[in-house]
Order: C-alpha cells, then structure tokens, then sequence
C-alpha cells in the first residue's frame, strides 16, 4: 500500500542494507513512465508498478515480468494489494480490482471521474480521492458505492489515510478534512496554506507538507494546529522547480520523529511531538521522494542522483549510491514515495526497475552517472534495494 500502511507512516520494522549494496536485477518499464512519480506496491514475492499505460508484476526475485495490465494514466501512484486482490486506478474514471496472481479483471468501480492517486484499503473496503478532489468509500468486493463526498477542490495530488474509523484526506487548495469512514460525514474541517501532499497519521495526529514550504501538524482529534515547520524551500540551487505540487515531500513518521525533504535540498528530521528541527542533512538537488525508513535508518533519493542511507537517529551518512545525475530538462522519477515490506529496500523511477542487495551473492555493477537521472520511489523488503532510473545522454530531454 503505499506509504506502507493504511496511515502512511511509511516506517516498516525491518533492516536495510548497513554497506553499499550491489545489483540484483534491472528491468526496462514499457513504456516509460511519465514525468510524475512512480510507487511500486510490494506483497509476498511480486513487485507491482505502474508505467504510462500500464500495471505490471514482477518477481520480486528474478525480476522477470509476470503479467501486465492496460492502465491509463498521468501519473504512476501505487497500487494496493489485499486479499490476493490489486486495487488500481485509470484517467478513463475506473477503479480496477485484478487477481494478484494473474492481472485478470475481477471487478470494476466505475464513475465519470479521474482516478490518478493511490487508492487505500482498510476492513473490506477501498477509499480513494480522486484527482478532482472527490473522495470515494466502496465494498472492495463488490464494488458498491458507500458514499462519496466532494472536497470542493479541482484539483489534489492526495491519497487518504484511514485508521480508527476516520479518513484524513487534502487537496490542492489547503483543505484538510477528517471523514466518518462509515459514512463520509465531515467530523472536522480546516484550511492551511498551499497545495497539500498526502496525510500521514500517528499518535493522535495529522502530518503533512504543502507547496507553502511548511510541515504541518494538526490535532486528528479537532483538526487544531499543533506546530508548523517552514523548511528553506526557496532553493539553494538552480533556480527551477519541476515537481507538480508539493515543495515539501510527503512525511515518514519514526521513533517520534518527522522525516521530510524539500526542495531547498535539505532532508529534515523534526521532533513529532514539538516540530523542533532535531537534525537536517544537504543533498545536491531538490529532494521530492518521501523518506522511507527503516531498521533506524532513513532512505531517501536526490535529484543530484544519489540514493541516500542516513542514520534515522542523527542523521549522519551511512552510504550514498550513485544513480544518476541531475537532469535540468526531465523530472521523470524524481518525486516519488516509499513504500516499505518485509525487509527489502524497492525504488522505481526513469524507465528501469532496479535490485539492489547488501547479500554477498549479488552480482556486481557499474552505473554511468553522467548519462542517467535520479530516482526518487523507495520500497522496503528482504535486504535487497530496487532502484529506478532511465539513461538518457547529459542534456538530453
């Protein structure tokens, strides 16, 4: 699911890699994913991803390709992945609902909407915003309509989080809401500044960024503003911004820590509870991937192409691995959000699904990092990295 969860914390209980890691598999996405972000969804042994116009399964293993299914869509938002079923969204306004072992079509969801974000699953049912800012309950397995209720926005680049029998969901134009699950009635509303990334719930409270360069912390009791972090989005490098939305990722929550990057180039940890910077680490470029974390560790790609491990607790450096460069003409792959499970670490992004493992059975490998793009999609499970990246000539578009 994405962000590992149905809350989003996207921390999973399991290691990474404490060395470099090594290549496993790579495997070519066709076609290529468009310049939005690119989500994998990982479950037992396959590895689900979206391309421009399709959803495929790999083996998580070998990474040979398994089925695919046609898909349209702008972006490449994660699946969800429950009892044996693939949840997935198209532009065309369906919500498919495809059997994990094969791709075929058990069921549809069907409106005259767009469905562009990740769809979230929780106790039988399946809740999802659509990319007009529409919020959607129906029976995951018969696809029956519960409610639907309107955020009032034209726009959101949200996916809901849903736990305790509320749903937390935002849109573009600084609204959040806190939803009956049962039946969508509001329970509280508030508005903040800017175009609002994806909830994040722990603990009692809401988390997320916004284009305005702020983290936010709300009470999910009330909806009150408990704290706000204003980052140094105003970019200390090259003065252009590719991503669509958000200047400030989607957050992972950790050990009673906030971690979030921005477009200033700074990945922050803050303190969950009083939203005090506890420690920030410099990055090349612009950092849109939301942080996955993991075995106190925090994973995180760059657009200076380097996926980053930092120690979660101070932030030092444990190992940076070279998977591209900074391209000023393609944002393809570099914005995009973990996913944790099971023990292995998955990144999707430029085209290539990568596999990268600290085992010592891994097969060694050289990445050109002039002629390649950083990829910003995290997953987590088995000890093994999966990287995405496409090749492209320096200052090719």
């Amino acid at each position: 699911m994405y962000r590992h969860d149905a809350a989003h914390t996207g921390c999973s209980n399991t290691t990474v890699p404490t060395a470099l890691p090594k290549q496993l598999w790579n495997c070519t996405l066709e076609p290529e994913p468009v310049s939005f972000p690119n989500s994998p969804t990982v479950t037992d042994s396959f590895v689900f991803v979206k391309s421009a116009d399709h959803l495929s399964c790999f083996d998580a293993f070998t990474g040979a390709k398994l089925w695919s299914f046609p898909v349209v869509s702008y972006t490449n938002s994660a699946p969800a992945i429950v009892d044996g079923q693939v949840y997935v969204g198209s532009v065309d306004g369906i919500i498919y609902s495809l059997d994990v072992s094969n791709g075929l079509q058990v069921s549809t969801f069907v409106t005259d909407d767009l469905f562009d974000l990740s769809p979230t699953v929780v106790d039988g049912f399946v809740y999802v915003e659509s990319s007009r800012g529409d919020v959607y309950c129906f029976d995951a397995k018969s696809c029956f309509k519960l409610w639907n209720f309107s955020t009032g926005a034209a726009d959101t680049s949200s996916s809901p989080a849903v736990t305790g029998g509320y749903v937390y969901v935002s849109n573009d134009d600084g609204n959040v809401f806190c939803l009956n699950a049962s039946n969508g009635a509001v329970i509280w509303s508030v508005v903040v500044d800017g175009a609002l990334g994806s909830p994040t719930f722990s603990d009692g409270s809401v988390y997320f960024g916004s284009s305005d360069g702020n983290v936010y912390c709300l009470n999910a009791s009330d909806g009150a503003k408990v704290w706000n972090y204003t980052t140094e989005y105003n970019n200390n490098g090259p003065s252009h911004n590719y991503h669509w939305g958000n200047k400030v990722s989607d957050t992972a929550v950790a050990y009673g820590k906030i971690y979030v990057g921005s477009s200033d180039f700074l990945i922050y940890c803050l303190d969950a509870s009083l939203g005090n910077q506890i420690w920030n680490y410099t990055t090349e470029a612009e950092v849109y991937s939301a942080p996955s974390v993991a075995g106190g560790c925090v994973l995180v790609g760059s657009y200076d192409g380097n996926l980053y491990c930092l120690n979660a607790t101070s932030g030092s450096e444990i190992w940076r691995y070279p998977v591209g460069v900074f391209s000023p003409v393609n944002a393809a792959g570099s914005a995009g959000s973990p996913a944790l499970a099971g023990g292995t670490i998955y990144v999707v992004g430029n085209g290539v699904i990568y596999a990268l493992a600290a085992s010592s059975h891994a097969s060694s490998f050289q990445i050109n990092v002039n002629t390649t793009v950083v990829v910003a999609v995290l997953v987590i499970a088995s000890a093994t990295v999966y990287v995405a990246l496409t090749k492209r000539k320096a200052g090719s578009p």
